[in-house]
């Protein structure tokens, strides 16, 4: 009986919380309706026609990695592993900085938008596309199921859905959403919502 009334009180008003979150819906889907009106080009959709400024980009990135893979998976695994859960937590960013440093600066010396497309200017286009398509794929599979299932969860704890197949419902809305946000805003809308969700983590942890 104390959890259950511990839970409720954590909740805490579903009616607002909806409101809250059907705010930030609206808000974050006219940012990137706005946003894609400017992707005129192939490069303006990939890249954000390279306008945005290190520092913006460096808060959207901030934004990126405070997510509920950080939040729930890595305090998870320190919580269940101890000090080598810590050691996950420092591979998760020497990861990134690899891929920033010794990938992205390269691939976008070549012009090119895909690792895809730098492999098939090399090599025959159709296996390597294909190669490359299938490992993305597999790949962020797994990291999205993670991601939809701790980022619905936390959604269905805070609008109080208590089902299973409401639960269900959430993750599928939730990753409908985000296919939403990066379809129609591209890039740049993509950059945008990252930068407000930064600002609220940061705000709300403040």
């Amino acid at each position: 009986m104390t959890v259950t009334t511990l839970a409720a009180e954590t909740v805490g008003n579903p009616a607002a919380n909806i409101g809250i979150f059907s705010l930030f819906v609206v808000v974050t889907m006219i940012v990137v309706i706005k946003a894609s009106k400017r992707n005129a080009t192939a490069d303006e959709f990939f890249t954000g026609g390279r306008g945005f400024s290190g520092p913006q980009n460096g808060i959207a990135i901030a934004g990126d990695y405070l997510s509920a893979a950080s939040f729930l998976g890595i305090a998870g695994a320190i919580a269940v592993y101890g000090y080598d859960g810590f050691l996950y937590s420092i591979g998760f960013l020497v990861a990134w900085l690899v891929a920033l440093l010794l990938v992205a600066e390269l691939l976008r010396n070549t012009g090119k938008f895909t690792m895809a497309d730098v492999l098939s200017f090399r090599l025959k286009q159709r296996p390597v596309r294909l190669a490359a398509a299938i490992s993305t794929l597999t790949v962020s599979l797994f990291y999205l199921l993670a991601q939809m299932a701790g980022a619905g969860g936390l959604v269905a704890l805070l609008l109080d859905v208590n089902s299973r197949a409401g639960q269900s419902i959430v993750i599928a809305v939730v990753g409908i959403l985000m296919i939403v946000y990066v379809l129609v805003g591209g890039m740049k809308g993509t950059t945008w919502v990252q930068i407000i969700k930064a600002v609220l983590l940061i705000a709300g942890a403040a």
